[in-house]
């Protein structure tokens, strides 16, 4: 069965980690472009070079993006995912090099050339909407965007930003924008999988070197909350098997950019789409007829998380002893 064709932008990161692991099995990794984010881009681009290394994939492109966001001071999760952004581990400076060509040249190259390649962007959008901006006829040539990003509802970075999105909303701005189609995977969905000390000691018993990164990774993200979200394999699960979401939906997206209080929103037109029910943020299934502009993005909704969990642990065992 041939496999989806994908170039990732991302920033490792634990979780991007774990999302890497997966796509380089399970996907064709066209490439690998590092945006700063969860940590400076020293580390990010070291450590997508790490998980090539980690995964017998050196073959895989790895470039340097974007270290800073398009407008305002960088904003970083090192108390998340640590300074280096592996948590605790001692992660030696990898043999693989960056290659020499900017990550954003490198996908501006890739999608003006190839027809059959879809952008993962889990990960600050800096890149992208730099590339977008430097060639604007990639919104004719890029398929299609899976974003881990925004929320339906609460954010994280702030009540109601998202990481990704509040660390450049501008970025995100251009992204949404685009015309692109945009599939995201919000917080609301990442929240359906949380993950513990139970799941720990389950990747510890697949007993490879790459499981066991991995459940030092989840150990270390773990014990912030007593959980982790893995929000960016979470995301990537949807690529591989799509039926790890039970349901999504069509939705307008803004992002906000000037609010006091909500810059880096993800604006969700839900007027469609409240229900009655007091017990659900809302309905999942349209209710009414609403003005509005015409939906751009198509947001997971409800997510399985044992089918991810087999999926996961599955593609662990497949990287042998």
């Amino acid at each position: 069965m041939q496999r989806n064709r994908i170039v990732i932008d991302c920033d490792p990161g634990i979780d991007d980690t774990f999302a890497l692991i997966l796509c380089i099995k399970k996907l064709d990794v066209a490439g690998i472009v590092a945006v700063g984010g969860n940590t400076g881009l020293q580390f990010t681009s070291r450590n997508a070079r790490y998980v090539t290394e980690l995964t017998g994939r050196t073959d895989i492109p790895v470039y340097a993006g974007y270290d800073q966001p398009m407008l305002g001071n960088a904003v970083r999760a090192e108390y998340v995912h640590g300074v280096g952004g592996l948590g605790d581990l001692d992660i030696p400076e990898p043999k693989k090099q960056l290659e020499k060509e900017h990550g954003v040249d490198f996908l501006i190259r890739t999608f003006m050339n190839e027809n059959d390649v879809s952008l993962v962007a889990i990960g600050p959008l800096t890149n992208v909407a730099q590339a977008l901006l430097k060639e604007p006829e990639l919104k004719k040539r890029i398929p299609e965007i899976l974003i881990m990003g925004g929320a339906a509802f609460c954010g994280n970075q702030s009540p109601v930003a998202e990481f990704n999105i509040a660390a450049d909303p501008e970025a995100a701005k251009i992204v949404m924008e685009s015309g692109i189609p945009i599939r995201m995977f919000g917080l609301n969905a990442t929240r359906q999988n949380w993950m513990g000390e139970e799941q720990v000691k389950e990747l510890r018993a697949v007993g490879n070197k790459v499981a066991d990164v991995c459940a030092d990774l989840l150990s270390f993200a773990a014990k912030m909350y007593g959980h982790s979200e893995l929000c960016d394999a979470s995301t990537v699960s949807w690529l591989i098997d799509p039926a790890v979401v039970k349901k999504s939906l069509m939705v307008h997206i803004d992002v906000e950019t000037k609010g006091e209080f909500t810059r880096g929103m993800t604006v969700c037109d839900w007027r469609k789409y409240m229900g009655e029910d007091p017990k659900e943020d809302l309905s999942h299934e349209k209710q009414v007829d609403a003005d509005g502009k015409e939906p751009n993005v198509e947001m997971a909704m409800e997510f399985d998380k044992n089918r991810f969990w087999k999926l996961l642990v599955e593609t662990l065992k497949e990287y042998g002893k």
